[in-house]
């Protein structure tokens, strides 16, 4: 037999050629804590600081210029602000020569909103017709609130559908659980950065749930595998099945999310940061966001959901503890065969000089063979 021990791999190997054994399952409860964390810190955040509503949701006046040689944004929005006028957000769209200064402020009259614009153009040095002033009404930024709201619920309904009906409902609600709380965290990152709630957001917070929701699906694709005909034998415990599920999946979630979160770390820091196209913020920071948590829901949130719930059945309770029950009674059997092994060996390594001759008999000259184990 070598001495020559196995090299032990490295994580990556491991992910690599998904042959991991990390006990996510098992640690759910740490997973619970992290999330719970991270909801009492955005929910404070929303209660504190709420959101910054675009024009379209708020309602109100936006002006827009293509940026004059020379001027900056801040000389625009300090001419407004100097007209009497309150500028909610101010960025710069585009770059070059097609760069625009967009300014939105709450809702004005028109008196008011004439005079803004005269103050931009006077500061700007460039005709008020050049201005451009689109204005929503508060109705308007209100109507489109409700549709997003109706828009998201519809999804979440449609999603809790088809999982109950491809795979159990304890499965469509770990699904929802999982959705419901990377929405929470993505608005709340919203609300902690300050970004502004545009349309163009609530269509990336649509995207990345169907991302979210794909990776969950495949996990519990591979989870039903596992679990099939399960409670016929004691091999695995169902916490157990779906925890091998995961370690399965592991590296595609990584490698899904790795190549889905590349071009939009481009688009966030790249394109916002670098370039400083400000109308891309919007959706680029909803992506990543949601990317991110999604990823970590579908591994570290809806497989554990679905244990604890799964594991309020009966049948499923009873088979756990025969699993424990079994390899409790193996674990004893195996000590005593080796208590055994450990008695007869003992024995044969007693010298036959330790042994007393009987009287007038011949001494024992056989060699005794040692007894192989």
């Amino acid at each position: 037999m070598s001495d020559v021990s196995t090299p032990r791999r490295s994580v990556w190997k491991q992910l690599y050629s998904g042959d991991t054994h990390f006990d996510i399952v098992g640690r759910r409860k740490v997973w619970y804590l992290v999330s719970l964390v991270l909801m009492v810190i955005i929910v404070g955040s929303m209660a504190i600081k709420g959101f910054n509503l675009g024009v379209e949701f708020a309602g109100g006046n936006q002006f827009t210029v293509h940026a004059p040689a020379g001027t900056s944004l801040e000389d625009a929005q300090k001419a407004v602000e100097n007209s009497g006028v309150e500028v909610e957000s101010a960025q710069v769209a585009g770059t070059g020569d097609q760069a625009k200064y967009v300014l939105k402020t709450g809702p004005l009259s028109d008196a008011d909103s004439q005079k803004a614009r005269g103050a931009m153009a006077d500061a700007l040095k460039v005709p008020s017709s050049d201005i451009g002033v689109s204005e929503v009404s508060s109705s308007w930024g209100k109507s489109v609130s409700r549709q997003a709201l109706v828009a998201l619920a519809v999804f979440l309904v449609l999603v809790a559908a088809y999982l109950w009906l491809r795979f159990e409902p304890k499965m469509a609600i770990a699904a929802l659980v999982a959705l419901v709380h990377d929405v929470a965290l993505t608005a709340g990152v919203f609300s902690l950065v300050g970004f502004e709630v545009t349309p163009g957001t609530v269509v990336g917070l649509l995207t990345i749930l169907g991302y979210s929701l794909y990776d969950t699906v495949v996990v519990f694709d591979r989870v039903q595998e596992n679990t099939k005909g399960l409670l016929n034998e004691t091999r695995f415990s169902y916490p157990e099945a779906a925890n091998k599920a995961l370690n399965e999946t592991l590296m595609r979630s990584i490698n899904t999310s790795l190549i889905g979160l590349l071009p939009v770390a481009g688009l966030l820091f790249v394109g916002v940061g670098i370039l400083g196209v400000g109308t891309l913020k919007d959706l680029a920071l909803v992506l990543f966001v949601g990317m991110l948590t999604g990823t970590y829901s579908s591994i570290f949130l809806a497989t554990p959901v679905l244990v604890d719930l799964k594991m309020r059945e009966p049948r499923v309770r009873d088979h756990a503890k025969k699993v424990v029950e079994k390899r409790r009674v193996a674990g004893e059997k195996a000590a005593a065969e080796a208590a055994a092994t450990d008695d007869e060996t003992e024995e044969d390594a007693i010298p036959v000089a330790s042994v007393a001759p009987r009287p007038g008999a011949r001494p024992d000259t056989r060699k005794r063979k040692a007894r192989k184990l």
